[in-house]
This record gives C-alpha cells, structure tokens and sequence, in this order.
C-alpha cells in the first residue's frame, strides 16, 4: 500500500473550544472559542492537523488587514490549534 492511500481521509472542520494563543511570525493572536479549523494542509487532507480557516472573518475590522504580510502568513502558513483546543473530527 503506498503512502498516499494509507493517509487519504475527507475535508473535515471542527471548532476551538478554548482560546489558544500564540506567537505567529511577531504578531500575539488568541484563536477564539467557535473558530472553525480544519483537516486541509498543502499537501492534501491530515486528521493530524488543525488549522484555522475563518481567521479573515475575526480580522475584519483591522485596518489593512487584507493587504498585510499577516494575512499573506496566515493564508499560506496558518496556524495550526493543538487537538486539546478542538472538539474531535
């Protein structure tokens, strides 16, 4: 069996059930409780990873935020929450 078939799994989201904040690349965010994360990583679908994906609905109201290196590093790096932040899949 190849790598490939033995990790295929689906799109899954799941929500933060507690805050979790981090240092990203000099910015201190707090990923709050209700973000919606999910299984998508570059290189396909990974139950492993949590990465949060409405991060533009929470940033809104920042100016230039479109247009800024932070959204640039959150759209291409993300950040990933622990599982112990995260209900299940």
């Amino acid at each position: 069996m190849g790598r490939n078939n033995a990790m295929k799994t689906t799109y899954k989201t799941s929500t933060v059930t507690k805050p979790y904040t981090i240092n990203f690349k000099g910015w201190s965010i707090t990923v709050p409780v209700g973000a919606k994360v999910s299984n998508k990583t570059a290189c396909g679908y990974d139950d492993s990873y949590r990465f949060w994906v409405d991060f533009k609905e929470y940033a809104k109201n920042m100016t230039g935020f479109d247009n800024s290196m932070l959204h640039h590093d959150l759209t291409h790096y993300g950040i990933n929450v622990p599982k112990e932040y995260c209900r299940d899949y």
